[in-house]
């Protein structure tokens, strides 16, 4: 079969790379979003193609997937985050293609994904998206610190806020944020790393915290739990520390720091053991295969 990919232009071709060496089907990704010789090429091949699997979804359509559904083509959709908000704004404003809905088979990362598109009359089937092999025998705690993500630009939305009252409750632990170069009236205690290795500077942490408003399955949160750091999600998952609110956060993560001075805080072996199992290139690559090829 001849499987085209699009969408998303940082996870597509990285996908499409692992299923090419995975599967003897052909995979391609055409970037139908930002690259106008990508949506001529997708144009010209779609009479030829069999699957076209969007990474990232639409309920209202778009060029590419609006051209594959008038080819009859086969298509998946997979939703990734914050794709879903769209989603949900065009079921609000009845901006609908009830067509594609019908002939697409949807797939989310998560359960809460799949509650959210429930609510608006989809149906989706929970698959992974990513692979992960990236396992580093992870480093002992050493000095307590608090690592966090946040994309620039987008800092509220990544919890900011709650992420400077916490480092004010606790002003002799630091507090640490990449993604971001700076950011106005921190406390001492928080230092912006920028853009750095992630996984180096977790191996140098004890918790990682993510906060975000809206998440699919945040990268970072495998990132963290394949280290067995202490992880804190506003999301319900496994091996994570969830919290409600912050009076929640500040409670669970007032417990943490007492066990780390009492020297009982370990690093969480069974949070790496499901992320291996949970993010298996055999597993994820077989389970995608298959949907592709029913």
């Amino acid at each position: 079969m001849y499987i085209a990919l699009i969408g998303n232009s940082h996870f597509g071709p990285i996908l499409t790379k692992q299923l090419n060496e995975y599967d003897n089907n052909s995979y391609r990704f055409y970037n139908t979003n930002e690259n106008k010789i990508d949506k001529i090429k997708f144009a010209l091949n779609l009479p030829f193609i069999d699957v076209v699997y969007s990474v990232s979804a639409s309920i209202s359509g778009g060029g590419a997937l609006n051209l594959a559904l008038r080819f009859n083509k086969k298509i998946v959709q997979h939703f990734i985050g914050s794709d879903v908000l769209s989603a949900q704004i065009d079921f609000k404003n009845k901006n609908i293609n009830q067509k594609l809905i019908e002939n697409s088979h949807y797939l989310c990362e998560v359960n809460w994904i799949q509650e959210e598109l429930t609510e608006i009359n989809i149906s989706s089937e929970v698959k992974a998206l990513m692979v992960y092999e990236r396992f580093l025998k992870p480093k002992l705690f050493e000095e307590f610190s608090v690592l966090t993500y946040m994309g620039k630009g987008k800092e509220l939305f990544y919890g900011i806020e709650h992420f400077i009252k916490l480092a004010k409750d606790f002003p002799h632990i630091q507090f640490k944020i990449a993604g971001i170069e700076s950011y106005a009236n921190l406390p001492v205690n928080i230092r912006c790393l920028g853009w750095i290795n992630m996984m180096d500077e977790l191996q140098n942490s004890t918790v990682f915290i993510r906060n975000a408003k809206h998440d699919g399955l945040g990268f970072s949160i495998i990132e963290a739990l394949s280290l067995g750091r202490v992880t804190f999600y506003n999301y319900d998952f496994p091996y994570v520390n969830y919290f409600e609110d912050y009076n929640d956060l500040k409670e669970q993560f007032c417990v943490c720091v007492e066990s780390f001075n009492m020297g009982k805080l370990l690093i969480n072996d069974e949070a790496i053991a499901y992320a291996k199992s949970l993010f298996n290139k055999e597993r994820v690559l077989n389970e995608l295969v298959e949907v592709l090829g029913k």
